[in-house]
């Protein structure tokens, strides 16, 4: 029997496949914007094929699928999405426009904002009215209910977002709202604020049920098709869907909360770096991970996943809590440029997979990352993707001859050298933002080299942000689809209370956790998590008076039991002090949002542990595994000003605590690792290779270790 997890990003589609001996086996292809169906059957059939198997006779044998998609968020960065009408309290139509007084450039006056989500005159102000204690003063005019729906249906709107004033306190006028409408419009897509995003932030609030909105239906559409799909070619599970907090949910509910997923890929990514921590014996972890549109970083503390109450996405904010992962425009395919200045830039724009880098020799004309690494000669040309993408040299060597080096009066090795630090320095910024900005000191971490391309990048990475030991999976190509594999059903509530947290709680919150609690267990049941199975955290945002901002402090204990909430406020002003560099003990606590968080549990398995992470060629034997070990080769690399000669190391070649001195590349399919200088790599039990980052004068690891 097999599992199976997928990722599909935005240049390629990685595939990892579990065997019930626990052998895992992977497969990547390109992408397709346009056909999304399109990469996920061609390397599903490739890995049926090397199991000698048909496709539907693979997926016939298939007990758990899951499946991380990058449609939605697709869908946002090309404004596509289905024509969507904003219904709010009247008079407040008009806040998704007036957004926040904040810009992403301070002084930036004349920064272009993202475009309105709703036009204005989709925008409808209903005939209602909740006061902030969710009381109700107005209620629903039924007549014009039947007026709005007169007009969504002259329109042809297709989805409808409704956020209501105070909805987050008391959700029934949003409920009869949609019932009645429901009712006069059965096949319109409807989402409620109150059922996404139940919390104070009228216009957080907003923007992510008009994103929800938008969205769904075309992620429905999708999944829908794929269901359809790989049920005719005989896979007879249900599809699991990853989430932005790092869990899964199943089809149903992602068709209908499409913001839920938005970064599911990258969050597949943070749940293989949580379990890379964990068998390393790992409390601080920096995952990094780079593919061909952008590089990803999230953070692994105290053997946890770190996680925001909300994120920011293509402009917009989105109220819902996630995994913490920082972005910048630094992959493969990002593209070099130089700005009016003439001064050298990479990203964010990306190449993506078509035409994709112009070594790909698919149409592409913009110089990128990758063009960069291969004329460095960091690239194999003749053994991408395990050979079976040849890249073009020349056309690389051309373009990036004509736009960046001649503009800037370089030879166009030092031009390609030059687009590799600048990428570089724009990783060594997005570490110190996730760590040294939070308070987090670099030099306790690790670094989680994940992904097809920052292997190249892995020791110069730590090196600059101080990092002295860099772990590269043996499926780090692949690895936010092997993180996937770790992944579990989770369902989350949320509350406002917006209350003072006075000496003892409130016996009305004693409901309000009994309701919650419901909820929860409802969810999990009806995705078939059984009782014993399900994990709950009980966590509170609160801040002082006045604050504009919140923390999120975790509730341990029975929560009836005074001593549980005056913890929390010892941890709350804790948390404050080593965060702000203050506190202020003497004041009061407004406790703003309760949260429940109800998981699966999680455990990696002994089996996962002590030979999951090996990959095997289910074509080749063991025999014929170890003829075709090629042998050590050496090739010119143009690095630090001078043309040098490189050892490359084939990663099949490497016995486990074998020891590799840089300067030196180890080839694998995939991805080549770079080992600089003065860096010793092994090869660990686990099949993962530990590199230490060394400096002059410190002892040798190939001859202590």
């Amino acid at each position: 029997m097999f599992e199976i997890a997928v990722d599909v990003g935005g240049t390629f589609a990685d595939f990892v496949v579990r065997e019930q001996q626990g052998r895992t086996y992977t497969a990547k292809v390109p992408s397709s914007l346009d056909d999304p169906l399109q990469p996920m059957l061609r390397g599903l059939s490739e890995l049926a094929h090397r199991f000698g198997l048909s496709l539907p006779d693979f997926l016939g044998q298939t007990e758990k699928f899951i499946h991380g998609t990058t449609v939605g968020i697709n869908a946002l960065l090309q404004g596509q999405g289905v024509k969507t009408a904003l219904i709010t309290t009247e008079g407040f139509r008009d806040a998704l426009e007036l957004r926040r007084s904040r810009l992403a450039e301070q002084w930036n006056f004349r920064q272009a904002l993202p475009p309105v989500l709703v036009p204005r005159f989709l925008r409808l102000g209903l005939q209602e009215r909740m006061d902030y204690r969710g009381v109700s003063i107005k209620a629903v005019d039924s007549v014009q209910v039947k007026e709005i729906a007169a007009f969504l249906q002259r329109e042809e709107v297709e989805a409808v977002a409704v956020c209501l004033l105070f909805a987050c306190r008391n959700s029934e006028h949003e409920i009869e709202f949609k019932e009645r409408l429901q009712a006069l419009l059965p096949d319109l897509f409807i989402t409620l604020s109150s059922e996404l995003s139940s919390q104070l932030g009228e216009y957080e609030r907003t923007t992510t049920t008009v994103l929800n909105a938008r969205l769904s239906p075309v992620l429905s559409h999708y999944l829908q098709d794929l269901r359809t799909h790989l049920r005719d070619q005989g896979l007879r599970v249900p599809i699991s869907i990853a989430q932005n907090n790092g869990g899964l949910t199943d089809l149903e509910q992602a068709s209908r909360r499409a913001v839920h997923s938005l970064f599911s890929g990258p969050a597949g990514g943070v749940k293989g770096g949580w379990a890379l921590a964990r068998e390393q014996g790992l409390s601080e972890l920096v995952v990094a991970d780079m593919g061909g549109t952008s590089f990803d970083v999230s953070l692994i503390r105290q053997g946890e996943m770190e996680m925001t109450p909300q994120a920011e996405i293509a402009g917009y904010p989105v109220q819902l809590p996630m995994l913490d992962i920082h972005t910048v425009g630094a992959g493969g395919g990002s593209i070099a440029w130089l700005d009016k200045g003439g001064m050298l830039r990479v990203g964010p724009q990306s190449a993506g997979a078509k035409p994709g880098p112009i070594c790909y020799g698919l149409g592409g004309q913009e110089p990128t990352i990758t063009d960069a690494a291969l004329i460095m000669g960091l690239l194999d040309s003749s053994d991408f993707l395990g050979g079976r993408m040849p890249l073009d040299a020349q056309l690389a060597y051309q373009a990036i001859e004509t736009k960046i080096a001649r503009p800037l009066g370089l030879s166009v090795h030092e031009a390609a050298y030059a687009i590799y630090q600048v990428a570089l320095s724009l990783m060594i910024d997005a570490v110190y933002l996730m760590t040294v900005k939070k308070g987090y000191d670099p030099r306790s971490f690790a670094l989680a080299a994940v992904g097809g391309a920052l292997p190249l990048f892995a020791t110069a990475l730590a090196a600059g942000a101080g990092i002295q030991r860099v772990e590269v999976p043996e499926l780090a190509p692949v690895f936010c689809a092997q993180g996937l594999h770790h992944a579990r059903f989770q369902f989350e509530v949320l509350r406002s209370v917006f209350e003072e947290l006075g000496k003892v709680p409130n016996p009305q919150w004693y409901d309000l956790f009994a309701e919650m609690q419901h909820q929860v267990d409802q969810e999990l049941t009806r995705l078939g998590v059984k009782s014993e199975q399900r994990r709950y955290v009980w966590s509170a945002d609160l801040k002082y008076p006045d604050q504009h901002h919140e923390l999120n402090i975790t509730l341990s204990g029975d929560l009836k039991d005074l001593a549980v909430w005056q913890q929390l406020k010892k941890e709350f002003h804790q948390t404050h002090q080593k965060l702000y560099g203050y506190s202020q003990p003497e004041k009061p606590l407004e406790l703003v949002n309760l949260r429940l968080l109800a998981l699966e549990k999680e455990e990696l398995s002994s089996e996962w542990k002590a030979q999951g992470a090996m990959f095997k060629d289910p074509s080749m034997n063991d025999d014929a595994a170890k003829n075709s070990i090629p042998r050590i080769k050496q090739r010119s690399i143009y690095w630090r000003g001078s043309l040098q000669t490189m050892k490359v190391y084939p990663w099949q070649g490497l016995e486990v605590g074998g020891c590799i001195e840089g300067p030196a590349l180890i080839q694998k399919e995939y991805t080549t690792i770079l080992v600089e200088e003065h860096c010793q790599a092994k090869i660990d039990p686990a099949g993962n290779l530990s590199i230490i980052i060394g400096k002059d004068g410190r002892k040798n690891e190939c001859q202590n270790g």
